[in-house]
């Protein structure tokens, strides 16, 4: 558990302090974001993205996050998850801002919590932000903090996968009879056929699904080091996957699938569940494909497979974005349907001069929703 150094020393701007975060700050910290509308974790949850984590464990002291403190209550709060990267041989460490959020007469203190992250960032190669929202999103960009160059994160590309209830969704925001649902169903469905052949969903090829990551992922991992050797990959070791999806496996919140040769993995993608619980909007992200051979046309039996999975379980709507241009080409081609986001959500910070450079490449990037916290 971090313990109070320098760092962690209470400074006062008026009546809010701005302190390090323990883990004991937990009551107060779900509280806030309930507040603010966010899911908030079990405290075991909460816990395991430090305690369980392999890079956190490498490190005497990591802090957890800073917080924003009035008369003793937390009214803010910008959480720091370590995560690591590999990129030409050599491992890098970075942060992600996890789980902002203010009360609302406290918003202003915002740019004091980003200071204090950004001034402890030196500390590290680079940072990461992948969940901005419409206010924090400001924030970033108040801070000169560039965006990620390769894949667009302001936009969402995704299929409609239960016409009916989708649609009924969106009646309700708009406060009209959800009755219009079924001959607006019947309608949007035909529409799609005519605009975007479903025939590619007949593309078959051997799939197999996985309940957890065993030994042939670390194969996995080690092989597409070497095949992408100049691309900046976040860590997908089995270690890795497991304590990021632990709970999302256990909750059955996420699909594994695998294409392979005689067990050999060859690519794999993963699903994630990823409801808007605000409005009962029922969703799954495609948040990571990866594949040795560059190959990715295989994009299109997998994503044919979720979107039959999405049918059969009732599931809304499948959405994918932010890949890399020919990961993303195949998703644009076969999707009919295009919604702008409320922010572009991927932007990164670094401070060494080489990595500067480098990182401006877009050819250097692989990003997903993997990175960061997208899928924590």
């Amino acid at each position: 558990m971090p313990t109070e150094d320098t760092d962690t020393r209470l400074s006062t701007t008026a009546d809010v302090k701005i302190r390090e975060a323990v883990l004991g700050d937990y009551d107060q910290i779900a509280a806030l974001g309930t507040r603010s509308g966010l899911n908030t974790p079990s405290r075991q949850e909460w816990e395991h993205l430090w305690v369980d984590n392999p890079v956190f464990k490498k490190f005497a002291h990591w802090p957890i996050g800073w917080i924003a403190e009035h008369n003793g209550v937390v009214v803010g709060y910008f959480g720091n998850i370590p995560v690591n990267y590999s990129f030409k041989g050599r491992e890098l460490v970075a942060a992600s801002v996890y789980s902002t959020s203010l009360d609302h007469p406290y918003r202003g203190y915002a740019i004091m919590l980003i200071k204090r992250y950004l001034t402890w960032g030196h500390k590290i190669q680079f940072l990461v932000c992948t969940t901005a929202n419409a206010s924090s999103s400001k924030l970033v960009e108040a801070t000169r903090v560039p965006r990620v160059p390769t894949g667009d994160w302001g936009n969402s590309v995704f299929w409609i996968t239960n016409y009916h209830d989708f649609l009924a969704v969106a009646l309700e925001r708009k406060g009209w009879p959800k009755f219009f649902a079924y001959p607006a169903a019947a309608a949007l469905r035909a529409r799609d056929r005519l605009a975007k052949s479903p025939s590619w969903m007949q593309q078959t090829c051997e799939l197999k699904t996985c309940d957890g990551f065993d030994q042939r992922f670390d194969v996995f991992w080690e092989e597409l080091q070497r095949a992408y050797p100049n691309r900046l990959l976040s860590n997908r070791s089995r270690e890795v996957l497991q304590w990021h999806f632990k709970y999302a496996l256990e909750q059955k919140r996420v699909w594994v699938l695998t294409f392979e040769e005689q067990s050999r993995i060859l690519a794999y993608a993963i699903f994630f569940r990823h409801d808007n619980r605000e409005i009962k909007l029922k969703r799954v992200r495609l948040i990571d494909f990866q594949v040795l051979n560059g190959d990715t046309q295989l994009l299109r039996p997998m994503l044919a497979w979720a979107l039959r999975r999405c049918q059969a379980e009732g599931i809304h709507m499948l959405e994918a974005y932010g890949f890399r241009p020919d990961k993303q080409g195949v998703i644009d081609s076969l999707a009919p349907y295009r919604r702008r986001l409320p922010a572009w959500f991927y932007s990164y910070k670094t401070w060494d001069k080489d990595l500067i450079e480098q990182l401006k490449d877009p050819e250097v990037w692989d990003p997903s929703h993997f990175d960061g916290d997208s899928s924590l």
